[in-house]
């Protein structure tokens, strides 16, 4: 059975939005939507940059 790769992109988009939320229960921002939209990006620039290290192996 071939081993599956794993996604990045969404794994990073997950981890960033859970992050920005709580940077806005810490009080680092004070709109959660804007907070969680700009974990997303970030954690989709993070997924991509993951995914070309795993490539690059």
């Amino acid at each position: 059975m071939a081993k599956e790769m794993p996604n990045f992109l969404v794994r990073g988009i997950l981890i960033g939005g859970a992050m920005g939320a709580f940077a806005n229960l810490a009080g680092l921002m004070d709109n959660l939507p804007r907070a969680v939209a700009l974990g997303m990006v970030a954690g989709f620039f993070a997924g991509i940059t993951l995914a070309r290290r795993h490539k690059n192996k």
